[in-house]
């Protein structure tokens, strides 16, 4: 206050005292309105407090004569029980009496009871009655009127038995009943076992004509109507069954066998049952694992397996997910062996069919097709298409809504050596053994086709189909990491094996056949008598024709290959008008040649008639060419010649050497090996004359 005194102007003192007015009415108004607010409270409150002393002294006179009323009905309770003790304690004596009377009332009735309770079935009231009183006739047996009622107490329980396991034995008999009747038999001391014994002979008769069905259906019904009706009514049967012994025994605190032992009992119970029903289903699943429907079969095992789930959830022990499985494995695999059957029967019946195509009349898919090339790219696009088709069908077994589908112990081996290996690879190791297997009876031109099928195998087409099969059947971790055989790597060198081995085959028919030529050419002309030569023989003429439709054949399917030394027509010409390399002075032969004749018999050992055949045209070619020149030898080597018969074979060996160059590959070759052929006809001729190269030039020019 003294500083706001010091401090503050008089006008500032003067609007602060006019605040501090205002605040003073303010709390003064606030005051006035608390008070009006709670006067009628603070009332209110007053006369309660007065009412409450005023009830006060009404409660306690009402207590004091409440006290007085107390011990005058105590005074007189006490006088009543002094008068009426003697009265009390004979009306005590009197109704333990009759109710003793009352009991052996009931005791000679029981009997009656009983009879009339089984009569009317209220079989619960009967075991009542007789449980109530078995300890007492059991106690009593010694009295003789308690003998009596007891004897006949028990031949009509016998008859209450026999009622109830009548009941029990109904085919229809539903769970709350079974619970029943078995509390009903324990309580009449029946042996637990010989309950369970009896449940589940009634059991078996039910479940046992559910599995006559199974094991002849009707002939109509397809996979799913099968699974639907005559194979779900087993399960619906045996899923009750389990369900009754589980809540009847199992579960029953009146039941005294221990649990372990209960479920084995079960699970015995069910795995004979279901070995029965596994072994039907397993057959009629072998029978539609041929059938040509395969979305039908898929959508069967995965209804069969998905039905069994529940009642693998109620019987865990008995394994029923694993059993499942099994059988759905091995029908998958039956359809893979029926697949791939389908497919060696598709690949004979399309071998056979090729074959027919290169003939003169061609099946349907063949028709146009005139070259070997198109041939061969239609056996490779129906074995292929075939395959990829199988693929396709065998992919639903792993579709998203198959339940077995994303099973791990499953999907990896399904994948893995069901599909990978044991379909695409052993398919394909299968082309490949028969295409191996062919022999020299089948066409050559087949052999051509089927080699370059191979060859595309070994270059491509495995690791393609080995590829698209991973993508379409991803392996897992389940699937067994091991390497399986065959692989792509050993599938491929088969392939290479096979074009080799096929080749070879080929190019010894082929050279099998111009050396036949040649042969009989040579064999059936008398050389010694032979007249001057003035044409090239036939036989040769055919051979180079046949030489030159091979090479439009092989060149259809094999590309050229490459020519290892000078394929020209300057060292071909030089060659031709040399002759031979016998020294020619004259055109005599001299005994200096024989020099020369050894050289080429040197070189001749080193030519490897029957070599490996590389996969192009030319060395194709020329290994058809080293047979039939080799042929050519030894047949000339077998004759003996004239001057003119020596001359022939020359006019021979220039038109050989004038046209085959260009299908060998390397000319060195084949001009040692004419020259070879040249010097033996010398060795064997008894006037060796050779002719003037320009005069054998003439001769073999086209006319």
């Amino acid at each position: 206050m003294k500083d706001i005194l010091g401090k503050k102007h008089l006008d500032e003192l003067l609007g602060h005292q006019t605040t501090l007015l205002k605040e003073i009415r303010t709390l003064d108004s606030e005051m006035q309105t608390l008070v009006y607010e709670n006067y009628n409270k603070f009332i209110s409150a007053t006369d309660t407090i007065r009412r409450m002393k005023d009830d006060f002294k009404h409660m306690e006179e009402q207590m004091e004569v409440v006290m007085g009323n107390m011990d005058s009905i105590s005074t007189f309770s006490t006088d009543i029980s002094v008068n009426l003790n003697d009265s009390r304690q004979k009306i005590t004596k009197l109704s333990s009496v009759h109710s003793l009377l009352t009991k052996l009332q009931t005791l000679f009735e029981l009997p009656d009871l009983l009879r009339k309770a089984i009569q009317m079935e209220a079989y619960p009231q009967a075991v009542k009655y007789y449980s109530q009183a078995a300890a007492i006739l059991s106690q009593y047996e010694h009295v003789n009127s308690f003998d009596g009622i007891r004897e006949d107490c028990e031949q009509t329980v016998k008859l209450l038995v026999q009622a109830l396991k009548e009941n029990l034995a109904k085919p229809d008999v539903t769970v709350p009943q079974v619970v029943e009747i078995t509390d009903m038999l324990i309580e009449l001391n029946q042996p637990v076992e010989d309950i369970i014994k009896l449940y589940l002979e009634t059991a078996h008769t039910v479940l046992q004509a559910d599995i006559d069905a199974v094991a002849s259906p009707p002939d109509d019904q397809d996979i799913l109507e099968f699974i639907d009706t005559t194979g779900y009514s087993f399960l619906g049967s045996i899923s009750l069954s389990i369900s009754t012994f589980t809540t009847a025994f199992c579960d029953n605190s009146n039941v005294i066998l221990p649990q372990t032992q209960l479920e084995t009992i079960l699970s015995d119970f069910c795995y004979e049952h279901f070995s029965e029903y596994f072994k039907h289903m397993q057959s009629r699943f072998t029978t539609e694992a041929r059938a040509p429907d395969n979305a039908m079969l898929v959508r069967g095992l995965d209804r069969f397996y998905r039905r069994l789930q529940p009642v693998h959830t109620l019987l865990p022990s008995a394994s029923l997910d694993r059993i499942a499985g099994e059988i759905v494995t091995n029908t998958i695999r039956q359809r893979i062996d029926y697949f791939t059957e389908t497919l060696h029967l598709h690949y004979t019946e399309t071998l056979t069919d090729v074959k027919q195509a290169l003939m003169v009349s061609k099946p349907a898919q063949f028709e146009g097709q005139n070259t070997l090339q198109d041939i061969m790219s239609t056996l490779k696009a129906s074995l292929v298409g075939k395959l990829k088709l199988v693929l396709v069908n065998v992919k639903e077994f792993i579709s998203a809504d198959i339940t077995f589908a994303n099973k791990p112990y499953f999907r990896g081996p399904f994948c893995v050596h069901d599909i990978k290996q044991g379909l695409v690879m052993r398919y394909l190791e299968f082309i490949l053994q028969s295409v191996g297997g062919l022999e020299e009876s089948v066409p050559p031109a087949l052999l051509l086709v089927t080699a370059r099928f191979c060859l595309d195998l070994h270059t491509n087409t495995i690791s393609y189909l080995a590829t698209l099969t991973e993508e379409m059947f991803p392996p897992d971790a389940s699937a067994v990491p091991e390497q399986l055989s065959p692989t792509v790597a050993e599938l491929t060198t088969l392939a290479h094996d096979t074009v080799s081995k096929v080749l070879t085959l080929y190019v010894n028919i082929k050279g099998l056949a111009i050396s036949q030529m040649i042969h009989t050419s040579v064999k059936t002309r008398d050389w010694l008598s032979a007249v001057e030569p003035r044409n090239v023989r036939a036989a040769m003429k055919r051979v180079v024709e046949e030489v030159t439709d091979l090479d439009v054949q092989i060149g259809n399917l094999f590309e050229e290959g490459a020519v290892r030394g000078a394929n020209s027509d300057s060292s071909r010409r030089a060659l031709s008008h040399t002759g031979s390399r016998i020294n020619s002075s004259k055109y005599k032969y001299t005994p200096s040649d024989t020099e020369s004749s050894l050289l080429n018999k040197l070189f001749n050992d080193q030519v490897e008639i029957f070599g490996n055949i590389q996969f192009t045209k030319l060395s194709i070619l020329t290994g058809i060419i080293k047979i039939g020149l080799k042929a050519f030898l030894e047949s000339v080597r077998l004759r003996t010649f004239g001057k003119y018969g020596l001359q022939q074979v020359q006019v021979d060996v220039c038109y050989l050497r004038e046209y085959l160059w260009r299908f060998v590959e390397e000319e060195r070759l084949l001009n040692f090996l004419l020259e070879e052929v040249i010097t033996s006809t010398v060795d064997r001729c008894i006037d060796p004359v050779l002719m003037e190269p320009s005069v054998i030039m003439l001769l073999c020019e086209p006319s």
